[in-house]
């Protein structure tokens, strides 16, 4: 599973390049590409708050939420009717990840972290697309569409849902 990229672009929008942003809602468009030019597609919703609450909702080509804490990460997948959590250590700096961002065009940042590359595109002071190659060599791709800046968002959605008759895996 890619936690860390989960983890990673769910709260990097939350301490974007405009330190005004609190929370953020908006669409996505995730591609993921492999050596072989193969690609698939996933579409679906977000939510974020700071400072470190965050919810994907996915919708296509499967239906899976994402609950993202500062302390855990759970994936509910109601296809399979499993839920998935996972305790975060310190093992994922998002901050620092951000504040090594560098402009290096008049739209775009790139940051580097823990040897890795993030490309970061910037449209009227909001994240429009990340960017970058994961641990097996997939290019992966978010881009953010319908973005609605510092709207309330109450708490309560960061809970994760897990119906009662879910299998339920802790790692």
């Amino acid at each position: 599973m890619r936690i860390l990229f989960i983890a990673l672009f769910v709260l990097s929008p939350l301490f974007a390049i405009s330190e005004k942003t609190d929370t953020m809602k908006a669409d996505f468009v995730q591609t993921i590409t492999d050596d072989k030019n193969s690609t698939i597609t996933y579409k679906g919703s977000m939510l974020a708050k700071r400072p470190n609450m965050a919810l994907w909702h996915y919708k296509e080509p499967i239906e899976k939420t994402v609950y993202i804490t500062a302390s855990s990460i759970t994936i509910v997948e109601p296809e399979i009717e499993q839920a998935i959590i996972k305790r975060l250590g310190n093992s994922i700096d998002i901050l620092a990840i951000l504040a090594s961002a560098k402009r290096d065009g008049k739209n775009s940042y790139t940051a580097f972290y823990n040897n890795k590359e993030y490309h970061i595109a910037i449209q009227d002071d909001m994240i429009k697309a990340i960017s970058y190659t994961d641990a097996f060599d997939n290019v992966v791709k978010i881009v953010f569409t319908a973005q609605q800046i510092n709207k309330k968002i109450n708490d309560s959605r960061f809970e994760a849902d897990i119906p009662a008759d879910f299998d339920i895996i802790k790692d």
